[in-house]
């Protein structure tokens, strides 16, 4: 609960995942846990800089893994990733399903320099196939969960209001 981690990704072209595709920084913090905090990150052509609470805590520019300048994703989540243990720490029983996160509130600010990402309707009008491979993991949104994952399905997900 003491630290926050940043990623970039950069795997145009890679089917698995391998560490030469990221640039990951774990941040020192107070506990993330005991309360909310306001997390954000400003993705600009050249730069991703990264804030907890106002405070600038990481700037990544183009050196090593590039800065996507393409589309993507912003994913909120609590994951395991394959099955040794990743993201759970080194006791396996912190990777136990149902996880739980809670989220108080999302924004998110379109860049003054985009002119046609994204469309309202966040349709093929403007998303490519790629935009939609796998793009489905908010059960609720209606969206459909395309693509497969190691060339199995992808995993499925309900919808509970």
């Amino acid at each position: 609960p003491y630290s926050v981690t940043t990623n970039v990704l950069s795997a145009d072209n890679t089917d698995r995942w391998s560490t030469n595709i990221q640039d990951a920084r774990h941040i020192d913090t107070s506990n993330a846990r005991a309360d909310f905090h306001t997390y954000a990150f400003e993705w600009l052509p050249d730069s991703i800089t990264w804030y907890i609470d106002g405070r600038q805590v990481r700037r990544k520019t183009g050196n090593g893994v590039p800065v996507p300048d393409k589309s993507a994703k912003i994913m909120m989540n609590l994951w395991i990733f394959e099955d040794n243990w990743g993201f759970g720490g080194k006791e396996g029983y912190n990777n136990h399903y149902p996880m739980e996160s809670e989220y108080e509130w999302f924004r998110f600010y379109q860049w003054d320099g985009e002119q046609t990402y994204p469309c309202a309707e966040m349709s093929t009008s403007c998303l490519t196939s790629d935009d939609m491979y796998l793009s489905g993991n908010n059960p609720c949104d209606g969206i459909e969960n395309v693509g497969t994952v190691y060339g199995k399905p992808a995993c499925h997900v309900s919808c509970h209001r």
